[in-house]
């Protein structure tokens, strides 16, 4: 054949440079597609047939697809992929020719487009069908399974036996046998592991090739005595064969006693940097529990650990490892000697909407009966990270939070988080299913799991508040759990959660009835937050009548009325800060009845000076035009508690009960046929009212509230009742009443007026707040002049011209009575502030003698 001479490039073009001879001479020999055919083929013909195939498969592997894509697109547009299969079907073909075309084939099958014309020629088949080539299928075939759906075909085709049949053939002891002989099925069992890791793409998959024998044959492989690069192969199999290891996958490894080389080569004694696929294997078999102890024996729970600190976010297998080598007390004791606890503590503080945070919080779990461990658990801040998941859970907020943390665990597959149920992952973890799919339709997926340390159904919140249960049972529990935040977080639970375990209410009563826990509740201000909780009734546990803050209270009380109690609360009196002494003033009238008590400690020990030292702070703020987020006075508990103190003072033993539906029908109101407005509390009392009169000019409140345009507006056109929150009757009442036309008598009755003046503040009643002012200070008038309730001495308002006729009457009393005196000027010079109207208040209430010694102390 002659050599044409491109002009253009100065080289001699042969016949191969033509992708179109190529495909032509691809043809069997003899056959009836060949370009050169006889009618009676001859020997020689069919030989030159045979030579123009090689040199065409020659020049089709080395240059038309070698190194450039767009070669392989140009060969399969022109039908090379279909030439190819026709080729590898005819089994006369030498060896030779089918290696070569397999090598073309395997080449072409990079690219996704050949992947899809050799599955829609069902070229999979025919591929499976060269056994006399095996390592040429082996690599054709793993390219293949790069596509699922290519991988599903293969095992459906019967490709797997091939591959481990390749596998198989590799020498036991590569190091002794002949060169010729051990390299080509070495390279043959590389290509077959390569092609069983990417059929190990699924679960179903992977069971399928477990149940074939396919660990067994692949764990002598990674043996330091073969090639590294066999090693490796057989090594990235293995890794991916565990993932979601199941019962299946745990039997197969401990047959093939893999685990002992893992291990070495995990601790990187076997060198060639296989440590991080060995030791992600061996964190694989760890959801199997039958399995844990054999790895916690390889020393491989420090390695889990070190990598966990190194970079908590993306080591998401070892952190999931660690976590289960806790269930075991044998690996117990080795998370705790290599310093597992603190990496657990680190990644629960540090990233708490994790969605393996919860895997770390089982794991706490564990160690619920080491005493040693609670305690290293509770110095490294447990308790917060459990109170603050806690409350994300009662508030609805634990879901959205783990999906805005999603891109912190893209880089773990869907296999390594939690299972969507925790009946899931415990039988996942005790080997009892394989995968999630496994759980019998039987079952109910959720609430039918009781743990052995919880007999309640297991929900999400269970073990944090088993865990916070555990720590409550500690002798002195008041410095992990006694705190505002804590015992905040805790009713948070309690009155928001839609079915709150009755555990953390039988926790908190624990905690009220331990005298250990007495000091600090007082201290940290619980006892608001706990009478704070009374305002919600709940009934979702045994106590259908009473309110749970109520029966908190009782148990605080058992406490305060003992000679125990009567001490803790003079020590905190007497030796506590500042805010202590307020939490504790604030917090007498509902811990103990003692009225003696309660005089000795609000009077003689300064704690109602105490309690109304917010209230100078406040108007100090108000005057530099500043507010605190940590002010007291904003918090709505803390009027309630300062009307408590001042209501004990005065001996009265109870506010007048509330009607729940009261009749505005005094002289001058609305009639109850004008009532087109209902106004309910936090308790569920509710109040009728009058749209026009109350959202008129006397109140900003109520004008912009239902006339601004506001939710409210709506609700009442449509007859809804209007919540006012964080009120109590006696200050709405006062307000509704003036704005209907009620107006105070000559002679009001005291101790209503105090809240009534909270009420007009709230709600910009102005006008009534401007009459009670007068009221107050008319009654301090009215009361200097008569004697004090406290001793049988009368005072003298003495003028200045005029002296007393009993010097020592008047030494006794004078000094006090210019004190009181002085009273309305200190009122006026504070723009009649709120703190001088409580203080003429208290003058009322518990006498002028024993109002004037508080004063004198207070200048003190």
């Amino acid at each position: 054949m002659l050599q044409r001479i491109s002009p253009k490039e100065g080289q001699t073009l042969t016949p191969e440079s033509s992708l179109t001879w190529c495909l032509a001479h691809l043809c069997e020999p003899g056959s009836p597609g060949r370009a050169e055919h006889q009618t009676v083929p001859s020997k020689d013909t069919d030989k030159r047939s045979k030579m123009h195939q090689w040199r065409a498969l020659v020049a089709i592997r080395t240059q038309h697809i070698k190194g450039d894509k767009a070669g392989i697109a140009r060969f399969r547009g022109k039908g090379g992929v279909k030439v190819l299969l026709n080729l590898l079907k005819h089994p006369e073909c030498s060896r030779k020719v089918l290696d070569l075309a397999l090598s073309i084939l395997a080449n072409c099958c990079t690219e996704l487009e050949t992947r899809l014309e050799v599955r829609k020629l069902e070229g999979i088949n025919i591929v499976g069908e060269c056994r006399t080539v095996q390592n040429r299928a082996a690599r054709a075939l793993g390219n293949l399974a790069m596509d699922p759906e290519s991988s599903a075909l293969i095992h459906s085709a019967g490709g797997v036996p091939l591959l481990l049949l390749c596998v198989s053939s590799a020498p036991s002891s590569p190091t002794v046998a002949p060169p010729s002989d051990s390299s080509p099925k070495l390279e043959c069992a590389q290509s077959a592991a390569r092609a069983l890791l990417y059929l190990s793409d699924s679960p179903s998959n992977r069971l399928s090739l477990l149940t074939q024998g396919t660990l067994s044959a692949l764990a002598p492989l990674i043996a330091p005595e073969y090639p590294p690069g066999l090693r490796r192969a057989a090594l990235r199999t293995l890794h991916e064969l565990t993932k979601g290891c199941g019962v299946e996958c745990a039997r197969e490894v401990s047959r093939s006693g893999v685990l002992s080389q893992l291990g070495v080569m995990a601790t990187g004694e076997s060198g060639e940097h296989f440590e991080e696929l060995a030791l992600k294997t061996l964190a694989n078999v760890c959801s199997q529990g039958c399995l844990r102890p054999l790895v916690g024996s390889l020393g491989v729970i420090q390695r889990f650990t070190e990598e966990v600190k190194k970079d908590p976010l993306r080591s998401g297998v070892f952190l999931k490892a660690l976590c289960l080598c806790c269930k075991e007390a044998v690996n117990r004791a080795k998370v705790k000697e290599n310093g597992g606890l603190e990496v657990l503590m680190t990644f629960l503080s540090s990233h708490q909407n994790h969605p393996l945070s919860r895997f770390a919080i089982l794991a706490c779990v564990d160690f619920v009966f080491d005493e040693s461990a609670m305690e290293q658990l509770q110095e490294l801040g447990l308790v917060p990270v459990l109170v603050a998941r806690l409350a994300k859970l009662a508030r609805g907020e634990e879901h959205a939070a783990e999906r805005a943390d999603a891109n912190a665990a893209s880089n773990m597959a869907h296999n390594e988080l939690l299972p969507s149920s925790c009946l899931e992952s415990w039988l996942l973890s005790e080997g009892l299913i394989s995968s999630e799919g496994e759980l019998p339709p039987s079952v109910p997926r959720s609430g039918a799991y009781h743990h052995p340390y919880h007999p309640e159904p297991w929900t999400p919140e269970s073990p944090i508040l088993l865990l916070l249960s555990r720590f409550s049972h500690a002798s002195d529990p008041s410095a992990a759990l006694v705190s505002s935040a804590v015992i905040s977080d805790l009713l948070c639970y309690l009155t928001q959660h839609q079915d709150p375990s009755s555990r953390c209410f039988r926790m908190l009563c624990r905690l009220s009835c331990n005298p250990s826990c007495l000091q600090a509740l007082v201290r940290t201000g619980s006892v608001a937050l706990i009478r704070h909780l009374g305002l919600h009734e709940l009934n979702v546990f045994t106590l259908p009548a009473a309110s749970l803050g109520d029966a908190l209270l009782n148990n605080l009380r058992v406490q305060c009325e003992s000679g125990f109690g009567s001490g803790v609360l003079t020590h905190v009196m007497l030796s506590g800060s500042e805010s202590d002494r307020m939490n504790c003033a604030l917090s007498l009238p509902f811990i103990t009845s003692n009225k003696s008590l309660l005089k000795k400690l609000l009077l003689d020990c300064g704690g109602l000076l105490a309690a109304l030292k917010p209230l100078d702070c406040a108007f100090d703020d108000d005057e530099e035009e500043e507010e605190s987020d940590s002010d007291v006075t904003s918090q709505p508990q803390y009027f309630p508690l300062l009307f408590g103190c001042l209501s004990a003072l005065s001996g009265s033993v109870k506010p007048k009960p509330v009607e729940k539906n009261p009749t505005l029908t005094p002289t001058g109101a609305s009639p109850p046929s004008d009532f087109d407005l209902v106004l309910e509390l936090d308790d569920a009392t509710r109040f009728p009212a009058n749209q026009e009169a109350v959202a008129g000019a006397g109140s900003e409140y109520f004008r912009a509230l239902l006339r601004g345009g506001f939710g409210e507006e709506a609700q009442c056109e449509a007859d809804e009742a209007i919540r006012i929150k964080d009120v109590s009757a006696g200050m709405l009442l006062p307000p509704l009443h003036y704005l209907h036309g009620c107006r105070f008598g000559s002679d009001p009755e005291t101790g209503g007026e105090c809240e009534a003046m909270v009420g007009a503040s709230r709600f910009l009643v102005l006008d009534l707040q401007r009459e009670l002012e007068e009221v107050f200070l008319s009654f301090l008038e009215s009361w200097s002049d008569r004697p004090s309730r406290s001793n049988k001495t009368h005072i003298v308002k003495s003028e200045p011209d005029q002296k007393s006729s009993d010097p020592t009457s008047e030494l006794e009393v004078t000094a006090p009575t210019k004190k009181l005196n002085g009273l309305p000027e200190k009122v006026e010079e504070k723009d009649a502030s709120f703190t001088g109207l409580i203080v003429l208040l208290l003058a009322v209430q518990v006498g002028v003698f024993e109002a004037a010694q508080i004063i004198n102390n207070n200048d003190q």
